[in-house]
């Protein structure tokens, strides 16, 4: 055999065995589901973000993303193990803890919860203690819900004081419209900023639970306690690429709203990017998780009788896998 043939074949070889150790990449890729919290929009851009740049790839994660039903579905699914990740406020998070649900927060998406008492102006309500009688939007499993009935607590009202009208997502504009809610909690940055560009006839009042006194985290990245133990290098390389994603998506606010309507084409490229800009002031941070905030809130939760018992915020907040 030649000198030249056998070079030939030694670098025939070495492709061929470059080619396969790529193919084994692919097949060793693991797949993984995150539960978001609620329908898709802005507030999700950065896992939209790490998907489409490839930054879950790099990790060797292959991801399904999954709409959800509001935060605190997408704690117990996700502590239950049925999700490997989610997306859930702090507060369904502690809420969840707090019944024994074996779930840990790894970042945080948002450091402000983003939630706000709103009310309609037609309604005369100008106040918390004006709710007493009213017809007052109810979105079972979300932590919108939490919020308000913790808010109710504080100013000295129970639900049986007002009139709870059970609304499903997207049902409660209407409803608002046609004067069948007077007031309801929702979230500020996301339907709030939507009804404003798309129903300017819907004039609203609006009240930042941070403004009432509920300065607390928003959106954090979960997991199952289990799993993190299990697989640590899973949970952070998921933890990491979100991470990544969210900064990128703060440099680059157009790119990154692209990317999330072509994923979901129902959504208005105009809205989210308004939503988006609201946001990003609450995203900075680096994913970090802000004890003091999450003190507050386990406070909160429990001086309002929200959960019975504080969870240890030491087997919850877990900065690690950051």
């Amino acid at each position: 055999m030649s000198v030249r043939l056998r070079m030939d074949l030694l670098v025939a070889a070495g492709a061929i065995g470059i080619a396969l150790g790529a193919a084994g990449q692919a097949v060793a890729a693991d797949k993984v589901s995150v539960r978001l919290s609620y329908t898709p929009f802005a507030a999700h851009i950065p896992i939209y973000v790490a998907k489409a740049k490839g930054y879950f790839d790099q990790v060797g994660l292959d991801v399904d993303i999954l709409p959800g039903r509001g935060s605190t579905f997408a704690a117990m699914t996700v502590g239950a193990g049925k999700e490997e990740f989610g997306v859930s406020d702090a507060a369904a998070v502690l809420a969840a803890r707090a019944k024994g649900v074996p779930i840990i927060a790894v970042a945080n998406l948002q450091q402000d919860n983003g939630v706000a008492l709103i009310a309609t102006e037609k309604s005369g309500v100008t106040k918390v203690e004006d709710l007493k009688g009213r017809n007052v939007g109810i979105l079972p499993g979300s932590t919108t819900t939490i919020f308000l009935e913790a808010l109710l607590k504080k100013h000295g009202i129970t639900m049986s004081d007002v009139s709870a009208v059970t609304w499903r997502p997207g049902t409660d504009l209407p409803m608002l419209l046609e004067g069948k809610i007077d007031a309801e909690s929702t979230v500020y940055n996301n339907e709030v900023i939507s009804w404003a560009i798309e129903h300017p006839e819907l004039k609203l009042r609006v009240w930042p639970m941070a403004s009432l006194g509920f300065d607390t985290p928003g959106y954090a990245l979960v997991t199952n306690e289990e799993l993190a133990k299990k697989n640590p290098a899973m949970v952070k390389g998921f933890t990491a690429a979100t991470v990544k994603a969210m900064d990128y998506a703060i440099s680059h606010p157009e790119e990154a709203v692209d990317i999330l309507v072509k994923a979901v084409p129902e959504l208005k490229a105009e809205v989210e990017a308004a939503k988006w800009k609201a946001m990003i002031p609450a995203a900075k941070g680096g994913g970090v998780l802000n004890r003091a905030k999450w003190e507050s809130l386990n406070d909160i939760l429990k001086t309002y009788a929200v959960i019975e018992a504080k969870p240890d915020l030491g087997a919850v907040l877990k900065d690690e896998y950051r």
